[in-house]
């Protein structure tokens, strides 16, 4: 008989000698990299530039976990050589699994080798802006691939109809004709009467918005690093050492004087985030350097492609990038802090996740002193301020605040300064967009920098500043606020001088218009993401979050005609941005406005998401805070409470994941998937867990070891960025730092919380609940038999009856008493896991249970749980119960809402996918909605989130995304278009239990 190939190639002989040929073919694509950087002008010019004085020295080690292999690469002032070994501090170690996996995985390409730090095969230590330099370098020299071409231009946007098609479902609209809550001016506070087909200048521009490719913008990147390479970074230009304060808003106003002021056609607004009609901004000093391996393919990768000119490309590649490689905030961390254990673990993807890397925003500024009093006043006060203080550090903070301020100021001129010259270049036949563009020149002039008198006004100072935020600082999740109670006194004054029905009327539309357009303006830009973001989590955008209803700080109702004017603005455009929040106060808010919530979330299918104002302001001033500010909360991120312009919680400081301990706990301290030893030794399950009790106390004890290394990694990020990234624009927002003399990032707001996400508890209580109950109370299976099941993926016949014995467990939403309290003991564990713990600027850590989209890359991160959840599946959203947990909806309602919302302060996402039966009219799926969430709120819940969308519908939209480019989900407190999502987030929502509403 003939052995084929593939069975010689299994006898260990073969094994032997196919291993040993790759790995000295690995060592000698080693050497003809060296060879070819040394040899090559044009490779040269990567590692030693002339033009900018670039010499890329650096050290890569490349070993085995086994200790088995080593090699080498140095590259020393313009010369490359590589030879077997160690060497002495390398910049970057990249590590394989074993060596057998080298073997195998030695000739993939970059894009490969992503995904095999995601499954841990290849793990690295060291800078990380190196590596992903490294990355790019071998894309070089492998074969090109068919992709986009080098030289084309982007594509003509074509505008597309996202009602054509047949495949949206028709919304309809409920009538309220008359008064309700605070409303003073709408006939109908529903506004049912208005539709996208009423205001066709939105629809274009809807249109056009999901028509468009973002194109990566490397405008202020560029300026940035043009600033500090004339003036210094570490010291300025004379040698001296840089004040931090003063060095960030010299390059800010830098940055604000010599930005493009954009006023794109038919645009309401004047400015933009970026110099693209839709742009994704580059924060290099964050990081921006995570793309650098695909310079040449982020226009034509699978997921999200952005255009990215070969121009652009160079830039980034020998001038921008380049600076920054050791001036970045990860890198300033590593060197500060001798690249501590706490960062090591976080950098890989398994165990938490930290924000500080990227940007340290989730936080909302005073918009509403900005629109009622102006920047003029601030500005002044700072250079006052500056004039009286005595301490040199005081002095220069007041003196970097003037400097950004005056920076934002520049901006709006500049603004002014182009509608002027468009409306001047415009034909004789479009007097009404020159009318447009003169009114903008004159709004422009008057604010930011004094007060606003009309919608118009105010709409547009808030953007003004908006987009002048993002240039200070990477927009992760700066949130705009209680956008409605802002806006209100502004939309009275423009209702007051209407003296007719139509002149009211005129009002109302034109208020609309001027809402939906910040809205639009708010997604001229999409965040940075490389794309093993993408494959971990994806879909998410800046999350730009408003907030509406509720409460006023006196507790009186803060519903209002502005408030069901931005609900109408959002569900006429159906965008992911800004992530809508509703604050509904049982007893206090009216039912008519919970219901018009309830509607627009059938209509847009998932927003907005509905909170308990009582139960998150008893949460907040639990915490501390006055009962006056607690009610004066918005929503920051995906549902993080913030208290607007007086507290600086970066609120998603990082996210972590639960099953991580519980995995360590079952192998006495060793991540499976990681295959390493991470946590304290606990114990084996097989001897030393006589009671359940025992093993508990060993999942807390590798959770705390977690919390630990979580909060440090933390701490240290922040002082990194008190060294190098203050943020004197921001802090110039808020009541605190002018008084202090003190930057947000050093403490100077009234609140300094930290906020953590606790991701996935619900599979680490199923998962407990199994252990509970048949090891230890019903003896059905043993640790041993257990750890086998969870080592094979419960695959094959064997594991049946073990199956079946587990799914006859209660799970948390079933409505049990035991898997509750088995809940609530984890969430006081985590209340006092961090609660005590003080961050970088003197506050605390405030737990919070939602996921964004990490309960995906976490699950594809992860084996099999006793749970009986396999390998490499999804995890079950924010404090949502997993998917057969119920039958029915109410069980669910009931688990959720008997937790405890004062060790909750973070917040939670409940994420349900509520669907109204066929048949139902509109007024009857309205009831029900609104009784849910009222029954809901009365159990004491704290938070809702929809999916109205069928499962069906997501198959079909997964089948022929050309048909389904509006679809709105949301995942775990944030929105995403479906058809963005990649396939392991799209499975998580199709498999999510659907109620009939």
């Amino acid at each position: 008989m003939e052995l084929s190939i593939p069975s010689l190639m299994d006898l260990p002989l073969a094994r032997d000698l196919s291993m040993s040929l790759n790995i000295r073919l690995f060592r000698l694509s080693l050497k003809a990299l060296a060879w070819s950087f040394s040899l090559s002008p044009k490779m040269r010019r990567e590692i030693m530039n002339p033009a900018t004085g670039f010499v890329f020295n650096a050290r890569y080690q490349f070993s085995t976990r086994d200790g088995k292999v080593h090699a080498f690469v140095v590259f020393e002032n313009g010369r490359a050589r590589s030879g077997a070994g160690r060497i002495e501090n390398p910049d970057v170690t990249i590590f394989y699994r074993d060596t057998p996996t080298l073997a195998r995985l030695w000739r993939q390409g970059p894009e490969e080798a992503l995904g095999n730090l995601l499954t841990q095969d290849m793990s690295y230590t060291g800078n990380m802006a190196y590596l992903t330099k490294f990355s790019y370098m071998t894309t070089l020299l492998a074969p090109k691939k068919n992709g986009q071409k080098p030289e084309a231009a982007p594509p003509a946007v074509e505008p597309l109809d996202v009602e054509a098609g047949g495949k949206r479902k028709q919304r309809q609209y409920e009538a309220l004709n008359r008064p309700t809550d605070n409303v003073r001016f709408l006939p109908d506070p529903y506004l049912s009467r208005f539709s996208i087909t009423d205001f066709p200048r939105l629809a274009r521009l809807r249109n056009r918005r999901f028509a468009t490719k973002p194109a990566v913008c490397v405008e202020r990147a560029r300026l940035v690093t043009e600033f500090h390479r004339q003036h210094g970074f570490e010291t300025d230009s004379a040698g001296r050492p840089w004040n931090p304060d003063l060095r960030q808003a010299m390059a800010l106003a830098h940055v604000l004087k010599n930005k493009k002021p954009e006023i794109l056609p038919d645009r309401l607004l004047a400015g933009s985030t970026t110099s693209h009609e839709v742009g994704v901004p580059v924060y290099p000093e964050l990081i921006g350097t995570a793309i650098w391996p695909e310079l040449a393919t982020i226009g034509s990768r699978e997921l999200n492609p952005n255009d990215l000119s070969p121009a652009d490309a160079d830039l980034l590649n020998f001038e921008i990038f380049p600076y920054w490689m050791n001036r970045n905030i990860r890198e300033h961390c590593r060197s500060r802090h001798g690249n501590p254990v706490s960062q090591q673990l976080e950098e890989r993807f398994v165990l938490y996740f930290m924000m500080k890397n990227n940007a340290i925003s989730h936080t909302i500024p005073d918009f509403r002193k900005v629109v009622d009093e102006g920047l003029s006043p601030i500005l002044e006060k700072a250079r006052q301020k500056e004039k009286r203080a005595r301490d040199p550090e005081k002095k220069e903070f007041y003196r970097a605040v003037g400097i950004a301020l005056e920076g934002v100021l520049a901006y709006a001129e500049s603004l002014s300064a182009e509608a002027r010259s468009q409306a001047a270049a415009l034909a004789p036949d479009q007097a009404a967009r020159r009318a447009e563009l003169l009114d903008l020149a004159a709004i422009c002039q008057r604010v930011p920098a004094g007060p606003a008198k009309t919608v118009h006004e105010a709409v547009m100072a808030i953007w003004i500043t908006f987009v002048c935020l993002h240039q200070e600082n990477a927009n992760s999740a700066l949130s705009i606020g209680r956008l409605d109670q802002i806006l209100q006194p502004c939309f009275a004054r423009d209702m007051a001088g209407a003296k007719t029905d139509a002149g009211r009327e005129a009002v109302i539309c034109r208020t609309l218009e001027l809402c939906a357009s910040l809205f639009l303006q708010v997604n001229d830009h999409d965040p940075l993401v490389p794309d093993v973001g993408n494959r971990l989590f994806g879909g998410s955008s800046s999350d730009d979050t408003v907030t509406v209803g509720g409460v006023t700080p006196d507790g009186e109702n803060a519903v209002n005609d502005m408030t069901f004017i931005l609900l109408k603005a959002a569900e006429m455009l159906g965008f992911q941005d800004p992530n809508m929040n509703a604050r509904f106060h049982p007893g206090v808010n009216s039912r008519a406005y919970l219901r018009r919530l309830c509607e627009v979330n059938v209509n847009m299918g998932a927003s907005p998401i509905i909170h308990n104002d009582r139960a998150m302001i008893a949460s907040l001033m639990n915490q501390g805070i006055a009962e006056r500010d607690a009610r004066d909360w918005g929503a920051t991120g995906c549902v993080e409470p913030t208290i607007c312009g007086r507290h600086y919680g970066h609120t998603n400081c990082m996210l972590l994941n639960l099953v991580a301990p519980l995995e360590m706990a079952l192998n006495n301290g060793t991540h499976p998937v990681m295959g390493e030893a991470v946590g304290p030794p606990t114990g084996d399950v097989a001897r030393d867990f006589p009671a359940f009790g025992d093993f508990l106390s060993a999942y807390k004890a590798q959770l705390a070891f977690l919390a630990d290394q979580s909060v440090e990694i933390n701490n240290f990020l922040g002082e990194a960025h008190q060294d190098l990234h203050p943020t004197p624009l921001l802090s110039s927002l808020y009541e605190g730092p002018l008084d202090k003399g003190r930057d947000l990032i050093r403490g100077g707001a009234r609140y300094n919380t930290s906020g953590v996400a606790l991701v996935s508890i619900t599979d680490v209580v199923d998962s407990l609940m199994v252990i509970k109950k048949l090891v230890y109370e019903k003896k059905e299976v043993t640790f041993p038999e257990l750890m086998d099941a969870l080592a094979h993926d419960f695959s094959g016949e064997r594991y049946a009856v073990l199956e079946s014995r587990m799914r006859r467990v209660p799970r948390f939403g079933s409505g049990d008493r035991e898997a509750i309290e088995m809940a609530r003991d984890l969430i006081d564990f985590a209340y006092g896991l961090y609660r005590p713990r003080k961050n970088y600027r003197g506050g605390h850590y405030l737990p919070g249970y939602w996921s964004i989209s990490y309960h995906v890359g976490f699950g594809m991160l992860s084996g099999a749980l006793p749970s009986g959840r396999k390998k490499g599946k999804a995890f079950t959203p924010g404090l949502t119960p997993a998917p057969g947990a119920s039958e029915n909806l109410l069980p669910n309602l009931l688990s959720v809402a008997a937790l405890n919302p004062l060790k909750m302060p973070n917040n939670i996402a409940f994420n349900v996918k509520l669907v109204p039966h066929a048949g139902d009219s509109h007024e009857k799926t309205l009831d029900v909605f609104t009784g849910y969430v009222e029954g809901y709120f009365e159990a004491g819940g704290m938070q809702w989130q929809f999916n109205v969308i069928t499962t069906e519908t997501l198959k079909d939209a997964m089948a022929n995304p050309q048909d389904y480019p509006w679809l709105l989900v949301r995942i775990s407190g944030y929105n995403a278009y479906f058809v963005k999502l990649n396939r392991n987030m799209q499975m998580e929502l199709i498999e999510r239990t659907q109620y009939g509403g």
